[in-house]
C-alpha cells in the first residue's frame, strides 16, 4: 500500500548550478570581446581566414549538415510531443527559447558587435545550401539551446545528452565553416544555457527524486516486508536533506525513512561551496554518491549511540533504483522541537538535549547541524538527536565550538538569551559551555540558523522602533542575539571575554588589498605618467589657493553627511555619520559605480537598528538624490555658460541600448508575473520591500526639516566639487569664470560616470582637461590644475577613509 501525493513541479539545484555557470562563461566571453576587442578580433580573423581555406564544397557540407539538423531537429521534437501530448515541457521550452533568443539578439548586437573580425560576413558571399550561409545564426542557436534545457527535466539522461552534443556540434561547425563567428557560438551556448536555467527556476520541473514505489521495492528487497508507506506532507520536509517517510511493517513495527537522491547532493553542493569560500577551514567532506551519504549518516548515529547521546535507532542503508539510497531509523512517534509550542519547551527537556549534546562533544564528534528541527521529542518527553547527515568523526575546536553556538542561538530564539543559557550551562558544565564563545559570530552559523537569528535580529529591531517612537539612534545599537548570548555565557561560567574566533578566510583587509593591488597596477601606475607635470606644476602654482583646496575634501564629506540624514526617517548623530562617510569614500576609490561605499552606508543603518528595506530605501534615494541634483546643476551651469557664449556640446551617446534593455525587461517582468514561483517572490520578497521603502519616503516627505536637510547635501556635494575645481584653476593663473568651470566639471562628470573605473579615474581627468581646454585655457596650466585638484579631493581621501573604516570598524558602527 503506497500513499503516494501528486507530483508537483520544484525549483532544483542543479538547475541554479547550471545558470551559474552558463552566467560566469558568457560573463567571461563579454569580458573578451568587450575589454579584449583588437585581440579578440584579431584572433577571430586568424579562425576565419583558416576556415575560409577549407574547400568549398566541405565547407557547404558542413553549413549543410547543420542547416539539415537545426531544421529537422526542433520539427520532430514538436511532433513526438504533439503525438505524446505532452503539454508540460513545452509550457518551459517556448518560453526558454524566447527569453533566449531575446537575451541572444540583445547581447550579439550591443556587447560582440564591434569584436567581430572584417572580414566577416563577407566570407559567406557565394556559400550556402539548403538557404544561404549564415543560418542558423547565434540568435537560433541560442534558442534551440535554452530549449534543450528547459525540456531537459523530461528527458532521459542519454536523450539529454544527444541533444545537448547535437546543439554543441552546430555552433562548433557552424563556426568551423565560417558561418559563425567562434565568440558568437560560445555565447550562444551560454545564454542558451542560462535562459532555459531560469524558466526551469521560475516555472518549476519535476522532481528526480526516486519514486514511492522504487522505495517501497528497495525496502522489501532489503529484507524489510513493508505493509505501509507515506510520504510526509510538504510542511514536513526539510529542503536538502531528503524525503521523508513513515513506512509500516507487516508486523506493525513503524519505521523512519529518508532517501536521499542526486539533488541532495546537488544542494549540499552550495552549502560546501559557501563554507569553503567564506571559512578558513571549512572541515566539509568530499562528495559522496547518495548510497556513500546514507552509509556515513548510520554509521554516525551508531557511533553518537556508544557515546551515550540519546540518538535514533538505526536500522539499514540500502540503494533505491534510479541513483538513490534510504536511510531507516526506528519511528518513535516523536515532533521536532521546532513543532512544539513554547509551553512544552520545559527547562527538563532542554537540559536532557544539552546532557546529549555534552556526551557528543567529550568524545568528539561534530553534529554540524544541531538545530531545533534536528532534535526530536517523543510523546513521553524524552529526546532524541537526529540528521548526522554532515557528522564528523574527531571533530576539531571549530566544529565543535561552532556546533554549541548554533544550539545556543536557535534556542535563545525560542526562549531567550537567559533561559537558553542557564539550560545549556545545567547540561554542558562551564567549561563546555565556554568553549562556544569564539564561535558566537554569523560565520559559525552558515544555513538556516544564521538566517533565523537574522529575522529574530530584524523582529527585535521593527518591535523596539516601535516602542520606542522617534528617537536618535544609536550606532552598532542593533538587537543582536548573539551579543547578548555572549553576555551571558561570560556572566554564567566566569570566563574572560574572549575575541571571535578568525573564522573567515575573506576579510576587509584582504579584499581591499587584491582591489587596492588591482588599482595600483591598471589604474594608479599609468597617471605617474603625469607625476613630472604635476610636481612642475606645484612649483609655479600659487600655494594660498592651493591650500584653499584642501577644506573642499572634509567639506564633501559633511554634505554626504547631511544627504545621509536627509534619506532616513529617523535620527540619526553626526558624528559618527560623519566618519562612516569619510570611510565610504574611501570604498568608492576602489569600488566601480560607488558600490562599495553604498554597501558600508546599509551595512551602518541595518546596525543602528533599522529594517533592510527602510535602509536599503535610504541608500536607494541618495543615489536618486545625487543623480537628480547632478542633472539639476548641470542643466543650470550648461545653460548659464551658454548665456555667456561660451558654453560647451556635449556629446552623448544615443538611446540605442533602450529597445533591448526595454525588451530584457518585459521579458524578465512576464516571466515573474505569469509564473507561481514568481507571483510568490514578488508577493513574499518585493511588496515588503516596496512597502518599507514606501513607508521611509512617506516619513522624508512628512518632515521639512528632513528634506531641507536632504537638499542642502544633494546640491552641495556637486557645488563644492566646482568650487575646488575653481581654486585649482585659480591656482595655476587661469581666469576662467565659475559658470564656465562649472560646465566644464558637469560635462565630463556626465561622460565619466559611465566608465566602468572607481571615481571615474582617469575619464574624469581626461574630461575636465578636455573641456578646460575647450574654453580657452591653455593645455599645460588646464593639466595642472586637473592634477592638483585631483591630488587634493580625490587622492587624499584614500588614507582618511581608511583611517576612518578602522575607526568605525572598532567602534562596530559596520
Amino acid at each position: 500500500m503506497i500513499d503516494a501525493p501528486p507530483l508537483h513541479a520544484v525549483r532544483r539545484a542543479a538547475d541554479l548550478w547550471r545558470l551559474l555557470v552558463s552566467l560566469s562563461a558568457l560573463l567571461v566571453t563579454v569580458l573578451l570581446a568587450v575589454a579584449t576587442r583588437d585581440v579578440a578580433r584579431t584572433v577571430q580573423q586568424g579562425l576565419l581566414t583558416t576556415a575560409t581555406a577549407l574547400p568549398p564544397d566541405l565547407r557547404d557540407g558542413l553549413v549543410g549538415a547543420v542547416q539539415g539538423i537545426a531544421l529537422l531537429a526542433p520539427t520532430a521534437a514538436l511532433a513526438l510531443w504533439g503525438v505524446r501530448r505532452r503539454i508540460d515541457p513545452v509550457q518551459r521550452v517556448v518560453p526558454a527559447a524566447v527569453l533566449g533568443a531575446l537575451a541572444a539578439w540583445s547581447l550579439t548586437h550591443l556587447a560582440l558587435a564591434r569584436s567581430r573580425p572584417d572580414l566577416w560576413p563577407e566570407v559567406l558571399a557565394g556559400r550556402g545550401a539548403l538557404v544561404r550561409a549564415g543560418w542558423p545564426s547565434a540568435v537560433y542557436l541560442a534558442a534551440c539551446a535554452a530549449a534543450v534545457v528547459g525540456a531537459g527535466p523530461w528527458l532521459g539522461p542519454r536523450v539529454r545528452r544527444a541533444l545537448w552534443s547535437l546543439t554543441a556540434a552546430c555552433a562548433v561547425l557552424s563556426a568551423a565553416a565560417a558561418a559563425l563567428v567562434p565568440l558568437d557560438a560560445v555565447a550562444a551556448l551560454a545564454v542558451g544555457g542560462a535562459a532555459g536555467s531560469a524558466v526551469l527556476l521560475l516555472g518549476g520541473a519535476p522532481t528526480d527524486r526516486p519514486a514511492a514505489e522504487a522505495v517501497a521495492d528497495a525496502l522489501v528487497a532489503s529484507g524489510i516486508p513493508v505493509a505501509t508507506l507515506r510520504e510526509l506532507p510538504s510542511d514536513d520536509q526539510r529542503p536538502g536533506e531528503g524525503t521523508l517517510y513513515h513506512a509500516e511493517t507487516t508486523s506493525g513495527s513503524r519505521l523512519a525513512v529518508r532517501v536521499l537522491a542526486a539533488e541532495d547532493h546537488n544542494r549540499d553542493l552550495f552549502h560546501r561551496l559557501a563554507r569553503r569560500t567564506l571559512l578558513h577551514h571549512p572541515a566539509d567532506a568530499g562528495a559522496q554518491s547518495p548510497l556513500g551519504a546514507a552509509e556515513h549518516e548510520l554509521l554516525m548515529i551508531v557511533f553518537a549511540a556508544r557515546t551515550g547521546a540519546r540518538v535514533d535507532e538505526p536500522v539499514m542503508a540500502y540503494p533505491v533504483a534510479g541513483g538513490g539510497a534510504l536511510v531507516a531509523t526506528v519511528d518513535t512517534g516523536a515532533r521536532p522541537l521546532s513543532a512544539l509550542t513554547d509551553e512544552a519547551l520545559t527547562d527538563e527537556l532542554l537540559i536532557a538535549v544539552w546532557t546529549s549534546v555534552a556526551r557528543l562533544q567529550e568524545h568528539r564528534l561534530g553534529h554540524r547541524a544541531l538545530r531545533p528541527e534536528h532534535l526530536l521529542v517523543e510523546p513521553g518527553g524524552v529526546s532524541r538527536l537526529t540528521a548526522f547527515a554532515r557528522a564528523q568523526l574527531n571533530a576539531p575546536p571549530d566544529v565543535l565550538g561552532s556546533d554549541i553556538a548554533e544550539l545556543l542561538a536557535t534556542t535563545g530564539i525560542r526562549v531567550g538569551p537567559h533561559r537558553a543559557t542557564v539550560s545549556a550551562l545545567a547540561g554542558l558544565g562551564p567549561e563546555l559551555l565556554a568553549t562556544a564563545l569564539p564561535y558566537l559570530q554569523p560565520l559559525a552559523l552558515i544555513g538556516p540558523a544564521r538566517r533565523a537569528v537574522a529575522r529574530y535580529d530584524q523582529e527585535a529591531a521593527r518591535a523596539a522602533r516601535a516602542g520606542g517612537g522617534r528617537r536618535m539612534l544609536r550606532p552598532g545599537g542593533r538587537p543582536s542575539l548573539l551579543r547578548d548570548l555572549a553576555a551571558e555565557v561570560t556572566a554564567a561560567t566566569g570566563a574572560p571575554p574572549t575575541s571571535p574566533a578568525p573564522l573567515a578566510r575573506l576579510t576587509w583587509k584582504k579584499v581591499l588589498g587584491l582591489v587596492g593591488a588591482f588599482l595600483v597596477l591598471h589604474l594608479v601606475l599609468p597617471q605617474f605618467a603625469n607625476a613630472g607635470a604635476a610636481v612642475d606644476a606645484l612649483r609655479s602654482a600659487n600655494w594660498w589657493w592651493v591650500l584653499a583646496v584642501v577644506p573642499v575634501t572634509f567639506i564633501s564629506q559633511a554634505f554626504s553627511t547631511c544627504l545621509q540624514l536627509g534619506t532616513i526617517p529617523d535620527r540619526l548623530p553626526f558624528g559618527p555619520t560623519y566618519e562612516v562617510q569619510f570611510a565610504s569614500s574611501f570604498l568608492n576609490r576602489i569600488t566601480p559605480s560607488n558600490v562599495g561605499g553604498m554597501a558600508l552606508n546599509l551595512r551602518f543603518l541595518q546596525k543602528t537598528g533599522i529594517e533592510t528595506g527602510a535602509a536599503t530605501a535610504s541608500v536607494g534615494l541618495q543615489s536618486l538624490a545625487g543623480a537628480l541634483s547632478n542633472a539639476v546643476v548641470a542643466a543650470v551651469f550648461f545653460a548659464w555658460a551658454g548665456r555667456h557664449g561660451r558654453g560647451l556640446y556635449v556629446n552623448l551617446p544615443a538611446g540605442r541600448y533602450a529597445l533591448p534593455a526595454i525588451a530584457l525587461t518585459l521579458a524578465a517582468g512576464g516571466l515573474l508575473a505569469f509564473t507561481p514561483p514568481g507571483r510568490r517572490f514578488l508577493r513574499e520578497k518585493v511588496w515588503p520591500f516596496l512597502r518599507a521603502a514606501g513607508s521611509t519616503m512617506a516619513g522624508i516627505a512628512s518632515d521639512p526639516a528632513k528634506l531641507a536637510i536632504g537638499v542642502v547635501g544633494a546640491l552641495g556635494l556637486p557645488l563644492i566639487q566646482i568650487l575646488g575645481l575653481g581654486l585649482s584653476v585659480h591656482a595655476l593663473g587661469g581666469d576662467l569664470p565659475v559658470v564656465q568651470v562649472g560646465a566644464a566639471y558637469m560635462a565630463a562628470r556626465l561622460i565619466a560616470s559611465a566608465a566602468p573605473v572607481p571615481g571615474g579615474l582617469g575619464a574624469l581627468e581626461a574630461g575636465l582637461i578636455a573641456g578646460l581646454t575647450a574654453l580657452g585655457m591653455a593645455a599645460g596650466p588646464a593639466t595642472s590644475a586637473v592634477l592638483i585638484y585631483r591630488l587634493l579631493t580625490f587622492w587624499l581621501n584614500v588614507p582618511l577613509g581608511a583611517a576612518a573604516l578602522g575607526v568605525v570598524q572598532r567602534r562596530g558602527y559596520v
